[in-house]
């Protein structure tokens, strides 16, 4: 079974090649490339939301953390609500963004990774886990990639 990266909200071209699939593992490489989309996501109007880490929890992805305050978060979430509060689709998503962006109780990049990959396979149909420790990973993310909560929020899925 192939392993796809545990990057927050996904390119459009991950949903695709994971709609293909079906059934897959999800993971993180052994280090975090610098700049990448498993920080970071792409949305409207060239802006890139990012999730600061803290630098000294880089070297296990998976046990990622970042600061315990809350302002990036409001941040993500205001951010989200000025550019797609008029969308079609936002009021069908806006339960699960306001959980994910303003209680959910996560301390981990792992933890929202998976939350959002979760209610992604919910909507798709997909069957998926986390990946063995050993399993390669490798799927490329272009920096021009929007992700895939610009395509949720503005023409479903």
């Amino acid at each position: 079974m192939e392993v796809l990266p545990a990057f927050l909200w996904p390119p459009k071209s991950w949903v695709e090649h994971a709609n293909r699939l079906r059934k897959f593992f999800i993971g993180y490489p052994a280090r975090l490339p610098k700049g990448s989309c498993y920080t970071r996501y792409r949305i409207i109007g060239e802006r890139w939301l990012s999730i600061p880490i803290i630098h000294a929890s880089k070297r296990t992805p998976f046990e990622a953390t970042w600061p315990p305050e809350t302002r990036w978060r409001l941040y993500h979430w205001r951010t989200l609500l000025t550019l797609y509060g008029k969308a079609p689709f936002f009021y069908e998503w806006k339960p699960f963004l306001e959980y994910l962006y303003l209680e959910a109780p996560l301390s981990r990049l792992a933890d929202v990774a998976e939350l959002i990959i979760q209610e992604l396979a919910r909507l798709y149909h997909w069957q998926v886990e986390w990946k063995p420790e050993d399993a390669p990973i490798y799927f490329p993310c272009s920096a021009a990639e929007v992700s895939i909560l610009d395509q949720l929020l503005r023409s479903g899925p």
